[in-house]
Formats: C-alpha cells, sequence, structure tokens
C-alpha cells in the first residue's frame, strides 16, 4: 500500500514495516529499502510518478536490521544510488553483530530471516555523522539517535519539516510505544535519543512501525509518550 502525505512524500506500507519515498525533481530519495514486498512497492510508487530504478539516486538507511536492509542491495545494483549508514551499524548489515543478553533473541531472529529468505547484504558507500546535512531536496539533517541500535539515525527533511524516526518509536491505533527490549542492542543510550528528538522542532514525525495516521498527528504521539516520567525497561526517567 502507498500513501501519498505530501506531493513529494510516500510511505510504503507493508505488514510489518513502512519505508518512504522522497521526490525533488527527477531524482528520488529513499529512506530504507522495506521487506518482501519492498520492490513492488518502490517499483509501484516509481511508476505511478513516471519514473524509474534510474531516478533513485540517495539511499538513507536509519539503521541495519533486516526488514530495513533487505532489499538495498537489489535497489543499489537496479539504480547505481548512494547508500548512506551509520558506520557503527556495519556489523548489524553484514550480519555479524555480536548480540549479548536478551537481545539474543533478535540476533536469532535476524539470523533466521537471511536465512529463510535469502539475504546480500548491501555495501554503504557513504558514511553518516550527527547533524551531518545529506545534499537531496533543499537538506536532510542527520540526527544520530543509538540505543535500538549503536549506529541508528533519524532524518529530518529540513524543507517539509518532517522527521522520519526509524524504530525510534512505533505506533498502532491504539497506542504509542518503544521497540520491545529484545529488539534493543544498548538500551543504555535509548534515554539520551529520546529526548534529543523530543526536544527537536519539526512539524510532523513519521516512524517504520506505524499506523496510517499523518505525520502531525504521530508527532503528538510521540511527544505525549516522551511527557512520560520513565518507560518500562528504563531503571530511571531519560529527562
Amino acid at each position: 500500500m502507498i500513501l501519498q502525505f505530501q506531493a513529494d512524500l510516500f510511505q510504503l506500507r507493508e505488514a510489518l514495516v513502512c519505508s518512504y519515498l522522497l521526490v525533488d525533481g527527477d531524482e528520488v530519495c529513499l529512506i530504507d529499502g522495506g521487506f518482501l514486498r519492498g520492490i513492488r512497492n518502490i517499483s509501484n510508487c516509481l511508476s505511478q510518478l513516471g519514473l524509474g530504478w534510474e531516478n533513485i539516486t540517495t539511499i538513507l538507511l536509519t539503521h541495519g536490521h533486516l526488514d530495513h536492509t533487505y532489499n538495498l542491495a537489489k535497489i543499489q545494483k537496479r539504480s547505481g544510488a548512494k547508500l548512506y549508514a551509520h558506520p557503527l551499524d556495519a556489523p548489524h548489515i553484514s550480519g555479524r553483530y555480536p548480540y549479548r543478553g536478551i537481545s539474543r533473541t533478535c540476533g536469532l531472529l535476524q539470523k533466521c530471516g537471511r536465512i529463510l529468505f535469502g539475504f546480500t547484504a548491501p555495501q554503504p558507500t557513504h558514511a553518516l555523522a550527527h547533524e551531518k546535512s545529506i545534499p537531496f531536496g533543499g537538506g536532510i539533517q542527520v540526527l544520530h539517535t543509538p540505543g535500538h541500535t549503536e549506529g541508528h539515525c533519524c532524518f529530518h527533511w529540513l524543507k517539509r519539516k518532517t522527521l522520519f524516526a526509524g524504530d525510534l518509536f512505533a505506533t498502532s491505533s491504539k497506542r504509542t510505544f518503544l521497540p520491545p527490549s529484545f529488539l534493543n542492542s544498548c538500551p543504555e543510550r535509548y534515554p539520551r535519543s529520546l529526548r534529543l528528538i523530543a526536544k527537536h522542532e519539526v512539524e510532523g514525525m513519521l516512524s517504520n512501525h506505524c499506523d496510517k495516521a499523518p505525520p502531525k498527528v504521530q508527532q503528538a504521539r510521540f511527544l505525549e509518550l516522551a511527557s512520560k516520567p520513565a518507560f518500562p525497561g528504563f531503571a530511571a526517567p531519560y529527562k
């Protein structure tokens, strides 16, 4: 399913995850590559816009989990696009991350997924860094937000004043929540990242696991969540 939030902003929805397609003239930026229906969603969206794979010039990766990286090697091959990823997530992208403690469950799920569905690791061409500006569509600001993974990043599209939050939080029709603790590789760094995004000035937010609500509604839900004194799994308030 494809949802259009602006003339140049599209949400590509699957059962488990979303990715985003941004348009600037005849150039396209992808934020993550989706999972099992990702290629089909991207192809359909490009066709609706009268564009092709060669119009994808930039790919931004929020983090290295399989449901975000699964299609990226194929997309790189078809488009020749630049792939931006944070260096700290290289072990996640390659499938060599040494999961510890409760997050070993996440590691097992990742490993099974790579084997079951077949996976070729993408090759990042450019490194993300905190507050770096990506030259697309008037500029996209990188915000390093470790917690879910060491190299997790959010992206602020300045022109649209919209923040793409990756897996920093998730929403459904009934609640707004943080990822389950077994999915977070460095939870001790999560509170600072939540605080950073809660204070960041934007007019809308979109996560990669969310319902169909528009960016302003998603942001309001996140800020309500962020106003709580503490979160399950954290020993102390993050404020």
